[in-house]
């Protein structure tokens, strides 16, 4: 299979190229692949999980994120929820560059009458 026959989709909050995946992890508990053509890429799932769980409380400074002993952890994380995403995906860089860049908030659903 070539790199033709993968379906390239746009992360929803930076705008970066992903990788359509054919199948993702039913179990993963973080950083699932994305089998329709929405959703972000590893790297925005990842700081919308940082930023959201219990572990966020603790990151005063994005900046912390790139020392190796907390990308090493958060690999072990990874491991423990059944990541689809491997560890060697994520771009700590980008992650701090863009950490206060906004998610856009879910649309609500009209209700139907």
């Amino acid at each position: 299979m070539n790199v033709q026959d993968h379906q390239i989709a746009y992360c929803d909050r930076c705008g970066a190229p992903c990788k359509v995946a054919d199948h993702a992890n039913e179990e993963a508990r973080l950083l699932k692949h994305a089998t329709k053509p929405s959703g972000w890429c590893a790297d925005c799932a990842t700081t919308h999980f940082l930023q959201n769980s219990p572990m966020g409380r603790l990151i005063d400074d994005p900046q912390k994120l790139l020392s190796p002993h907390v990308r090493l952890q958060f690999a072990k994380v990874m491991l423990a929820g059944g990541a689809d995403a491997l560890p060697t995906e994520l771009n700590w860089q980008r992650i701090v560059d863009n950490w206060n860049m906004p998610f856009k908030k879910p649309s609500r659903r009209k209700r139907g009458a």
